[in-house]
């Protein structure tokens, strides 16, 4: 969809000449579409009601989730077993956010000094909820500090309202995120107040009339928090077009939102009231004072219908169509994938929907002139593949990876899409020599990628690097070997280290040396199948070979009587997922679990 002016009265040629300057994508070789996207599940408990997932920008590497009752989480992808751990509950110990409707804790912002040793600012983030006002919450942003940035409990030295919304309209339409600009900024997204059309006309108000301070509402609003103090806890940036905290207005409940983070343009779903879901896009380079045209425009149909409005200043301004309409639900504004890991999704915003869970991957075409839209259902891996609802958020790790929360039930994910990098780990074992312990592992791709580093533990909690072996750069993939001698330690655990290129990495599973003796005894080798066969060692005469699902169910069977040494077993028609393999004669049975992707 070409992104138009609604009004042609003032077409406004200079935004749309920068935004083509603006959406210059950063990698050239990311030209192709992802043909798949999935949903890999991370966390599938220890979560309730999600609301948001993001990072702190402090080097960790770490990942917070916000639950909608108050409570932050954190965790680190990158371990071996990711854990959670409760980094800090708003409610303790004075409860503070509601959750009536649509309310809770919508979600927090890290300031951007948060790890810096020099800053007043270290330590510092702020929260965005809904009071427990009773019939409906206020809208309040308060400022925390923390002792170490790094713990991940928090210790809170100061915790402050910076800003409170009256919202007595209603229970919804809270708007619900915040974010930092490239300039320093703070950032926040505000419904309209609730009911029907926005009865109160808040979206389109701009500034104060009275004491009345609902014309907040239905807004992007931006505020300096940089120089804080009780009595003056936020200061109006110059360049707010309307001498107050509003930078946007005319919109509906922009309930998440973001930055692109390679190019700083703004990305916000706008839920829509009962005909258009909205997708909007807003260049860096746009003047402040965009009016998105809430509520005489639902996306780009006149509102309401009949082509009349209570809203007195409808029909007197300019405002900006959508980059995506479409007749949903509940549109869930989401990111532009700016990670090295898929090279297929570089440069595409992903968004999807509460409801259908229909994932939207937008991006301009070749002559940046109209936009491009795909619709792909987001099924999670496993058999069979199940598409995933009630998604809340969509939000990045520091290495621009892409996380998705869902509601209900509870639960964390990844965002996966084809041209994925940089490495397939299809085997990893090892055995115990007199000359020390050795470690066996293959690969079958291996591209813009680093080295394995080695790491050991004599528990499964703490691991130290020992040694590092370089990439072979096939990918065709490679094999690898190493050794090492752990001393007169009974247990000995180790995981591989992957580093790609550009230095984000991951963690193979865990062995251990007893594990990996029964491991070398695999009949199917490799275990990861993405061949369609199967690589069969019969060492003894064996009469069938069976594949079953992990309900019982029989989904291929042969015949192997006399045969012996290396089969190729086809298995094109076994879909992906988890299977056993089960090898049987009159006098044993020998069964291996595998996992089959296609």
């Amino acid at each position: 969809m070409q992104h138009v002016i609604r009004n042609p009265k003032k077409p406004e040629l200079l935004w749309l000449l920068s935004s083509i300057l603006s959406l210059t994508m950063l990698s050239f070789f990311a030209q192709a579409q992802p043909s798949t996207l999935t949903l890999s599940p991370v966390l599938t408990s220890g979560l309730s009601s999600p609301m948001q997932v993001l990072h702190a920008g402090d080097g960790s590497g770490r990942v917070f989730v916000t639950e909608r009752a108050g409570v932050i989480k954190v965790f680190n992808p990158n371990a071996a077993t990711p854990s959670l751990t409760t980094f800090l509950n708003l409610n303790s110990p004075v409860a503070k956010v509601g959750t009536l409707g649509e309310g809770g804790l919508l979600s927090i912002a890290f300031h951007p000094d948060y790890a810096s040793a020099s800053s007043t600012n270290r330590g510092v983030f702020f929260a965005f909820y809904t009071n427990t006002r009773a019939s409906s919450g206020d809208l309040v942003v308060e400022r925390y500090k923390v002792a170490d940035p790094l713990n991940n409990v928090a210790t809170v030295t100061e915790a402050a309202v910076v800003l409170l919304i009256p919202h007595r309209d209603a229970n919804n339409h809270n708007g619900g995120e915040m974010h930092f600009g490239d300039d320093g900024l703070l950032y926040i997204s505000t419904g309209d107040g609730g009911g029907g059309g926005d009865p109160n006309n808040n979206a389109q108000r701009t500034i104060q009339e009275g004491a009345d301070l609902s014309y907040l509402l239905g807004k992007m609003l931006r505020i300096n928090v940089n120089s804080y103090s009780l009595a003056s806890p936020y200061t109006i940036p110059s360049g707010n077009p309307f001498n107050n905290e509003v930078f946007d207005y005319g919109l509906r409940n922009p309930f998440r939102w973001s930055f692109d983070r390679g190019t700083g343009d703004m990305w916000i779903g706008d839920v829509g009231q009962s005909n258009w879901e909205e997708i909007d896009f807003r260049p860096a380079t746009a003047a402040p004072g965009v009016n998105y045209g809430w509520n005489c425009f639902e996306g780009n149909a006149v509102y309401p219908t009949t082509g009349t409005s209570t809203n007195p200043k409808c029909g007197t301004f300019s405002n900006f169509a959508p980059a995506y309409q479409y007749k949903g639900a509940s549109v869930v504004g989401g990111v532009v994938y700016r990670g090295s890991r898929y090279l297929d999704l570089v440069g595409y915003y992903v968004g999807t929907d509460y409801f259908s869970g229909e994932f939207q991957l937008i991006k301009r075409n070749a002559e940046n002139t109209a936009w491009t839209t795909t619709i792909r259902p987001a099924a999670t891996i496993g058999s069979p593949a199940q598409n995933i609802t009630s998604v809340s958020d969509i939000g990045e790790a520091q290495n621009g990876e892409l996380y998705a929360v869902r509601l209900n039930p509870g639960s964390l994910f990844r965002i996966e899409a084809s041209g994925a990098l940089p490495v397939t780990l299809t085997e990893f074992r090892g055995s115990r020599t007199i000359e020390g312990n050795k470690l066996f592992w293959e690969t079958t791709r291996e591209e813009n990628f680093s080295a394995f580093e080695v790491e050991y533990g004599t528990d499964l909690n703490t691991f130290s690097k020992v040694g590092s072996v370089t990439s072979q750069s096939s990918i065709q993939g490679g094999k690898y070997q190493f050794s090492h001698i752990a001393g007169n330690s009974e247990n000995a655990y180790y995981r591989l280290k992957m580093v790609d290129l550009d230095q984000s990495f991951r963690y193979s599973r865990v062995i251990s040396i007893q594990d990996a003796e029964n491991e070398a005894s695999n009949f199917v080798r490799p275990s990861f199948i993405n061949s369609g066969i199967l690589n069969v060692l019969l060492e003894k005469d064996f009469q069938t070979i069976e594949v079953i699902t992990t309900s019982g169910n029989v989904l291929h069977k042969q015949d192997i009587s006399g045969k012996k040494g290396n089969l190729e077993i086809q298995i094109n028609d076994v879909p992906s997922g988890i299977y056993l393999i089960r090898l049987q004669n009159r006098e044993q049975v020998l069964q291996q679990k595998v996992l089959v992707m296609h």
